[in-house]
């Protein structure tokens, strides 16, 4: 692998986590929210899964 693909691959990895991370917080924030709270909450994850699979996307471009 070269120096360049470890960069991606590095790169790859923390987006990924940090999406993840977002996720997770999310959800289990879930359990003791309002509704008002939840539909919020469930929009941030919709955002980060879409912010996900474009990250995921731009790097099998590279």
């Amino acid at each position: 692998m070269t120096a360049n693909q470890t960069e991606i691959l590095e790169q790859l990895i923390h987006d990924v986590n940090s999406k993840c991370a977002s996720l997770k917080s999310a959800a289990a924030l879930l359990k003791n929210v309002s509704d008002q709270e939840r539909r919020e909450l469930l929009e941030l994850m919709a955002q980060q899964a879409e912010k996900l699979t474009k990250v995921i996307a731009a790097y099998k471009d590279q």
